[in-house]
């Protein structure tokens, strides 16, 4: 539990003596929020929501893209291993991971952006936070 803490600051944890508590305490926290979407919930986690995100063409899309050839052409465009490595970086999320796939076309392109423009296209943190990751001095020893 503490490395689940550790590698997820913002996760919070609710904690109880009893079962009965445990509905107490979730009772009191219901009426403020929507009825849980047991498909969406499980859908979240999948593959196929996070290709959807980094597609455009989720929930949040303004129409047009209701997934049919546009959208699996645009897929197939995607080299997969460059994706899954834009998303290993310090600063990408899923979120901003479309952005920056629209504005560079391959991770070196992404790699030579000044620092501003980088903060500019992820956000004052998460750009700092690439910038210094593509920039920072390594001393490596070969044997």
């Amino acid at each position: 539990m503490a490395l689940l803490i550790m590698h997820f600051p913002k996760l919070r944890l609710l904690w109880s003596r009893s079962p009965y508590e445990t509905l107490k305490i979730l009772k009191e926290l219901k009426p403020n929020h929507q009825e849980v979407d047991i498909e969406k919930a499980v859908a979240v986690g999948s593959n196929e929501s996070i290709d959807a995100l980094l597609l455009g063409n989720g929930d949040n899309d303004d129409g047009g893209g209701d997934g049919t050839d546009g959208s699996k052409q645009q897929a197939v465009d995607i080299n997969e291993v460059g994706k899954e490595m834009l998303l290993r970086l310090p600063g990408i999320t899923v979120h901003n991971a479309r952005k920056v796939m629209q504005s560079c076309d391959n991770i070196a392109e992404l790699a030579s952006l000044s620092r501003e423009e980088m903060k500019m296209l992820l956000g004052p943190l998460a750009g700092q936070k690439l910038f210094t990751f593509f920039h920072q001095k390594r001393d490596y020893k070969i044997k």
